[in-house]
């Protein structure tokens, strides 16, 4: 409604009252007719039941307007026919508020169902439940998952699966956990992550539920076909000369033999050299089975606490010296105040050492630089999980083509390696609950590998 107009109707009706009451004090004081008297009150009463309806009846329509939205009823339909042109102006912004809100409500409905949609539609459970246990959401994936239509409160899933329930009620937000469950008879690998919102001043908790079973199946498959090609490859490099060798060498006997007549000084000689090279490729088969027994045999971690700074400084010093005879440079920085780490000295020792001679190969032909860094969670982006300890060189980083294999079992590009060492790293620092990855940045020739170890292994 237009309040100048407003303004004005009610100035009017002021404006006439004050008039009228002049006409009654001069008819009272100055010419007494009780008639005009009558017909001046008259006059004065009836502006004033029309000014109050009239205020009233806006004060009306306002509240009954208000009301209507806080009870979310866009409904109605506001008309001033026979009500006059400020009551028009008034129900036409009551009108078109309404449709305002009608829209924003049809949009919000929309997103609503399109969200709906899309969450029923996910391959990954998606679970929300509020403070009470009470469920509010629960899609396809998961009802299917759990072999069970009506979810309604979390109980629903602890007669399901105790192991379950205990996980998605003991969860911390961020943290992502794996999870093994039977349901209904069969197993599942679960992953489940949580996280917290607020809305409408309810706190909800959101639970993503993913079965990783198949996942973990083909990744574990592509894993064997890796290590199975690998071992393919290195026993034919040694099982192919060593039969090329012994039927030759049978070849030499048999012959003799046929002939009646003794080896001669060159086929002795030759037999000779093959046995040896037969010997030396089966002690070569002999040494990569041990490797390999080496690696299926990791022991488990005995953790103990270890103070930090001793620990590194004498992992440094075990390369040190041979560093220093190759004109390579080695910079260790560890943190200012004392920390103590929960590990297995001797296996993160054996880690360590694999890492630093990795490194220590790779620089050793341009004379590079090495640096061992340790940063407390406090100095990493990610501040609620443990140490970080870095190893890093520029000795011309690793290549593309074979960046994907180099943590698989017998791997190798060198002339003399077994392809233990970086699969036997990984074992070990999963043993600890934690994690390694590594970069290459090929424009500075750079290459670093990160220990990640879990805030419950390292502090």
């Amino acid at each position: 409604m237009n309040s100048k107009h407003f303004q004005f109707q009610i100035i009017i009706r002021l404006l006439l009252i004050t008039v009228g009451l002049g006409f009654l004090l001069f008819y009272i004081f100055e010419d007494l007719n009780y008639i005009r008297l009558f017909f001046i009150v008259i006059f004065i009463l009836s502006v004033l039941i029309e000014l109050f309806y009239y205020i009233n009846r806006t004060n009306k329509d306002t509240k009954n307007f208000l009301e209507a939205i806080l009870h979310n009823d866009f409904t109605l339909k506001y008309s001033a026919d026979k009500k006059g042109k400020s009551f028009k102006k008034l129900y036409d912004s009551f009108n078109q508020v309404n449709q305002k809100f009608i829209e924003a409500s049809q949009r919000e409905a929309n997103e609503y169902q399109y969200l709906s949609v899309l969450v029923q539609q996910l391959e990954i459970g998606v679970l929300s439940y509020d403070d009470k246990e009470r469920i509010h959401l629960a899609n396809k994936a998961l009802k299917q998952l759990l072999g069970k239509e009506e979810l309604i409160t979390l109980n629903s899933i602890k007669t399901i699966s105790s192991t379950l329930y205990n996980s998605i009620i003991q969860l911390e937000v961020g943290h992502n956990e794996l999870l093994k469950v039977n349901i209904h008879g069969r197993e599942f690998q679960l992953s489940i992550k949580a996280s917290i919102f607020k809305l409408r001043g309810t706190k909800y908790t959101l639970v993503s539920i993913h079965d990783i079973h198949t996942e973990l199946d083909n990744n574990e498959m592509m894993a064997w076909q890796k290590l199975i090609r690998v071992l393919t490859h290195e026993i034919m490099n040694s099982v192919a000369p060593i039969t090329s060798l012994s039927t030759t060498l049978n070849h030499f006997v048999n012959q003799s033999r046929v002939s009646g007549q003794d080896l001669t000084e060159a086929q002795l000689q030759s037999l000779h050299e093959g046995l040896d090279a037969i010997q030396h490729r089966s002690g070569g088969l002999m040494t990569f089975t041990e490797a390999y027994r080496s690696l299926t045999r990791v022991p488990l971690p005995q953790i103990k606490p270890v103070e930090g700074q001793l620990y590194f400084q004498r992992v440094a010093s075990l390369f040190k010296p041979t560093l220093a005879q190759s004109n390579i440079q080695f910079h260790m920085e560890l943190p200012k105040e004392a920390f103590t780490l929960h590990i297995d000295p001797d296996l993160m020792e054996q880690a360590l050492i694999n890492l630093l001679k990795n490194a220590k190969e790779a620089v050793e032909a341009n004379t590079g630089t090495i640096r061992l860094v340790v940063k407390q969670p406090s100095q990493l982006e990610e501040k609620s999980g443990g140490f970080q300890i870095s190893i890093m060189d520029n000795g011309g980083g690793i290549p593309q083509e074979i960046q994907e294999n180099i943590f698989i079992p017998f791997y190798t590009t060198k002339s003399n390696g077994s392809g233990v060492g970086l699969s036997l790293v990984k074992q070990i620092v999963q043993a600890h609950k934690g994690e390694i990855s590594f970069s290459v940045d090929g424009s500075k020739g750079t290459t670093e590998f990160k220990i990640k170890l879990a805030v419950n292994v390292l502090s």
